[in-house]
């Protein structure tokens, strides 16, 4: 996979050819990317961060610090290897539950989360979310376009995907 933009554009992730989950595609995290616009100086949360992709993206188009969270420790361990091919200082790896993760970390400006689709209990997460955002923070859950969830200001839809945004 590859960077679509940002100071590591073109630059590329090595994937486990055994992994299960379903990386975002390139349409849609350029559009999620164009639709949350400057990310200088603001701090990001990948969730169910599987390939990294997200969060190499947002570190490459400026986030000040990028955190990936992901439970699967070999998922994890790959992140943390592609990390090494970026010269960027802000990355945080945790093998943490997303819901326990999510109730006790610090306030983040954007969180992305890409859970397994239709197998997580989103309502939850998504409020537990809400509240771990910074003043005008933004939340954005990619999903099935079968799961139902509400209150969201925006949706993206990319065929069987969507992405759900919310701001506060």
């Amino acid at each position: 996979m590859k960077i679509n933009s940002g100071k590591f554009k073109k630059s590329k992730i090595e994937i486990l050819k055994s992994s299960s989950f379903r990386p975002s595609t390139a349409l849609s995290r350029k559009s999620f990317f164009d639709s949350i616009g400057n990310l200088e100086g603001k701090t990001f949360m990948d969730i169910f961060a599987g390939s990294g992709i997200i969060g190499f993206e947002a570190a490459s188009r400026g986030a000040k610090n990028v955190s990936f969270i992901e439970i699967n420790k070999t998922y994890l361990n790959q992140i943390i290897l592609n990390s090494k091919k970026f010269e960027y200082e802000e990355f945080n790896f945790f093998a943490r539950d997303a819901n326990r993760f999510i109730k006790k970390c610090d306030s983040h400006d954007i969180i992305f989360a890409d859970p397994p689709y239709e197998l997580y209990e989103l309502n939850i997460f998504v409020e537990n979310a809400l509240k771990k955002l910074k003043k005008n923070g933004i939340l954005v859950v990619e999903c099935s376009s079968k799961e139902s969830l509400e209150g969201y200001n925006k949706i993206a839809k990319f065929g069987k995907t969507n992405l759900l945004y919310w701001k506060v």
